[in-house]
C-alpha cells in the first residue's frame, strides 16, 4: 500500500510539473509559433523577389549569376530578407500612426465586423489587444476588486464603464458596471452593475491584472514596485 501511494505522490507531482511547464510555456511558444508563421508568409513573397534581384543585379554586371539555393548566396538570401521583412513592418507600424493608417486599419476593420461570427471574434481581440496596448483605456478604465460569487470572497475585475445611465434608472441606483474575466482566459466572464461602494480600488495596471489571470493567480505584483 505504502509503495502504490508513494508511486501515485511522483505520478501525482511529475503530472503537476508537467501542467505547470506547460501552461508557463504556452504563451511563450503560442507567441513564436504565430510569429514564425507571419515570417514564413512574408518570406515566400518576399525571398523571390530578393532572388530575382540579386540574379538582376548579376545580369547587370555582365557576370553568370550563381546559384542562390545552397551556400553562402542563399544565406545572403535569408538575410537580406530579414532585413527586408523588418523594414516592412516598421513602415507599416510608422504608417499605422498617421492618418492613411488609421483609415486603412478602419476600412479593415469594417470588412472583418461584416463577417458573421468572424466579427465579434475580431472585436473582441481587438478590445484585449488594445487594452493591452493601452490605445484604449475607456474597454478597461480601472482595476478593482469585487465580492464574487458570494460575500467574503474576492476577485478581480474591471471597471468598464463608469456611469451607465441605463442601468442605473433600471436598478433605482448609481452604479458602475464592472466585468469579472474567468483565469486563466480573462476574454470570457461575466459583467456586474454594482454600487460604487461595493467596488474596492486596487494598485494594480491593467498589464499586471491580467498577467495575474493567465498565470492562475501566481504571478503577482511585488508591493514595492506600485511605490
Amino acid at each position: 500500500m505504502g509503495e502504490t501511494n508513494e508511486k501515485n505522490t511522483l505520478a501525482s507531482r511529475l503530472g503537476h510539473n508537467f501542467l505547470t511547464g506547460l501552461f508557463l510555456l504556452m504563451p511563450i511558444g503560442l507567441t513564436l509559433y504565430v510569429v514564425s508563421v507571419l515570417l514564413d508568409l512574408m518570406g515566400k513573397f518576399i525571398q523571390p523577389a530578393i532572388e530575382w534581384g540579386f540574379a538582376w543585379l548579376w545580369h547587370n554586371s555582365k557576370t553568370a549569376a550563381p546559384d542562390f539555393n545552397t551556400g553562402l548566396y542563399r544565406q545572403l538570401v535569408v538575410v537580406s530578407s530579414a532585413v527586408v521583412m523588418l523594414i516592412i513592418l516598421v513602415v507599416v507600424g510608422y504608417l499605422s500612426k498617421r492618418l492613411f493608417g488609421k483609415i486603412l486599419h478602419r476600412w479593415f476593420a469594417t470588412i472583418l465586423e461584416r463577417i458573421p461570427g468572424l466579427g465579434s471574434l475580431y472585436g473582441t481581440i481587438r478590445q484585449m489587444v488594445d487594452a493591452l496596448s493601452g490605445r484604449n483605456k475607456d474597454t478597461f478604465r480601472r482595476v478593482v476588486m469585487v465580492e464574487f460569487p458570494r460575500p467574503g470572497m474576492w476577485t478581480i475585475a474591471f471597471v468598464t464603464h463608469e456611469q451607465p445611465t441605463v442601468f442605473s434608472e433600471a436598478i433605482g441606483k448609481p452604479v458602475v458596471n464592472v466585468f469579472i474575466p474567468a483565469a486563466p482566459a480573462p476574454t470570457t466572464g461575466v459583467i456586474l452593475h454594482l454600487s460604487p461602494d461595493e467596488v474596492r480600488e486596487t494598485k494594480l495596471t491593467v498589464g499586471e491584472a491580467l498577467g495575474l489571470l493567465m498565470s492562475f493567480g501566481s504571478v503577482v505584483p511585488k508591493p514595492e514596485s506600485k511605490e
